[in-house]
């Protein structure tokens, strides 16, 4: 019995930790696609519509009877139509264009700030005190997302004011994308509201920017970055993590996804020659060190 429990939590770190490497695969490709003159809708767009079909497709095999369900209730429909174009299509384009701005690493830990957004909202929408845990987290999360920006030297941003601006919304869309759906996964599994949000979402942004308008250069290495980002760095990145959970809890599998931005700054730094200095490092520890300390504190009523 207790082997088996090991093995089940085994089995759910692996997948949860997979998942979380897969997703910091997708920034440095996606930053050398912006390089290239690739833009953030296009890439979002196509990349969106392919892995919500693709993460539809496994739901079609695993529960196929379910797969409409979701859209036969009408509240819950709009729902998911708005969860889609809010929540999902804006954390997913507001990533990219954070990336095109600054660099994939630090566009990864602006995301982290969607956790203390969160916190912050529950405070105010609950009128209650802040615990210590909280205040220690904010400070945190302030001071590392400081140095993230200034790179050590306080007195200037060492970004352009855009990629700060895009890194706070990418934040704030985040937050907006963990809140917005839990009346929904109340109800239906994870993989209907991800892949139905997924291509809801792509679909809308096709409306807005066509896949065929501007088509950037594709060569072969242009092809197989496009293919991993869909593939590896969505679709089977969130397959992983969803399956996680039915292994390990929540809190586990949001632990490991410290995975993601070690994956985007490793890779940076190998294959994109990108240099990190000891304030920049130090303000990334800060802000993802908020994500371990409010995971073990005592959970809220």
């Amino acid at each position: 019995m207790i082997n088996d429990a090991h093995r089940r939590q085994r089995t759910g770190i692996v997948l949860a930790s997979l998942g979380a490497v897969c997703w910091g695969l997708a920034g440095p490709i996606a930053q050398k696609l912006f390089y290239q003159g690739y833009s953030p809708e296009w890439l979002t767009g196509l990349k969106m519509t392919i892995s919500g079909l693709l993460i539809l497709s496994v739901l079609w095999v695993k529960d196929r009877k379910n797969m409409f369900t979701i859209w036969k209730n009408k509240k819950d429909a709009l729902l998911l139509l708005i969860f889609s174009v809010v929540g999902m299509l804006s954390v997913q384009y507001m990533y990219f264009a954070t990336v095109k701005a600054s660099n994939s690493p630090t566009a990864t830990i602006m995301q982290s700030l969607g956790t203390i957004i969160i916190v912050l909202w529950g405070i105010v929408a609950h009128r209650e005190m802040p615990r210590v845990v909280d205040v220690l987290s904010v400070v945190l999360a302030l001071a590392g997302t400081w140095l993230l920006v200034t790179k050590g030297h306080l007195s200037h941003l060492a970004i352009s004011p855009l990629a700060l601006g895009l890194g706070i919304l990418l934040g704030t869309c985040g937050a907006i994308n963990t809140l917005m759906p839990n009346n929904l996964l109340e109800r239906y599994s994870s993989l209907s509201v991800v892949g139905w949000s997924m291509l809801t979402g792509g679909i809308f942004l096709e409306f807005i920017h066509p896949v065929w308008r501007d088509v950037p250069k594709i060569t072969g290495m242009n092809l197989l970055g496009i293919i991993t980002i869909i593939i590896f760095g969505t679709a089977l990145a969130y397959l992983c993590f969803l399956g996680s959970l039915n292994y390990i809890s929540p809190t586990v599998a949001g632990l490991l996804d410290a995975f993601e931005p070690l994956t985007a700054t490793i890779l940076s730094v190998i294959f994109l020659h990108m240099f990190f200095n000891f304030w920049e490092i130090l303000g990334g520890i800060l802000v993802l060190s908020t994500v371990f300390i409010l995971s073990w504190a005592k959970p809220k009523d």
